[in-house]
């Protein structure tokens, strides 16, 4: 068996209200492989969003170790921290997360341009992202000369531009209108069969047909581990 891409062990998430302490994650473990379509899924507060936000560096957790491709993260600094986002994950938002002045290609280049890369190879990179999600006649238009389909996609080409080991996903479709979602959850199912690993953090049920594996949150903890549709078949 491969060595797992993520693990978490006993990762616990709390926060100070005052005098109160509020507990978000009671202890969640499991390993992400590569090459899995991973949805976490679960009711408003069960902790889907924290989850989300330790998964992808954007947060500590409280207690638990968290490796992600073989580091553990769980004790880093703000700049190791964002150093190994920038290396291993992908981002995918809701509301695309674009930069307003910036053209299509210079929105997709954003991650290599803070990883270091030379223009030329930014501009090599984003041109040939641009072609895979269908928007390589657009590289010189800004976000708000596209609809909301194509931001989308801009975002999926941006989360691609540093090769990362792991793409995370939140509500990516939620803003789109049902054509357009389906077309986006298109993408995400070839880049799964082109080998990607994806971690995608929704409420919508019908995601099940199309994920390899559900883990389902419930008041803060790992209420169930299941295969996908798609991995049934």
């Amino acid at each position: 068996m491969p060595e797992p891409l993520i693990s978490l062990r006993d990762i616990r998430k709390s926060y100070q209200m005052g005098d109160v302490v509020s507990q978000v994650l009671q202890g969640i473990s499991f390993d992400i492989f590569p090459g899995e379509y991973v949805c976490i899924m679960g009711p408003s507060g069960c902790g889907k969003s924290t989850l989300l936000n330790l998964l992808g560096c954007l947060d500590q957790p409280t207690s638990g170790d968290y490796f992600l491709g073989g580091q553990n993260v769980a004790t880093l600094d703000d700049d190791d921290l964002s150093e190994a986002r920038n290396r291993n994950l992908g981002f995918i938002f809701q509301s695309y997360n674009l930069i307003q002045q910036l053209t299509v290609m210079e929105n997709i280049a954003v991650p290599m341009y803070y990883g270091g890369a030379e223009d030329s190879k930014m501009r090599e990179v984003a041109e040939k992202l641009a072609n895979q999600v269908g928007l390589g006649h657009r590289l010189g238009h800004k976000p708000n000369e596209l609809s909301g389909g194509q931001q989308q996609r801009v975002a999926i080409a941006r989360a691609l531009s540093n090769n990362p080991i792991v793409i995370l996903a939140d509500e990516a479709t939620g803003n789109l209108d049902s054509k357009s979602g389906q077309e986006i959850l298109g993408l995400f199912d070839d880049l799964n069969a082109q080998g990607r690993t994806l971690i995608f953090v929704t409420h919508d049920e019908r995601m099940v047909e199309r994920c390899t594996r559900i883990i389902r949150l419930r008041d803060g903890y790992l209420d169930r581990d299941e295969p996908g549709a798609r991995a049934k078949k």
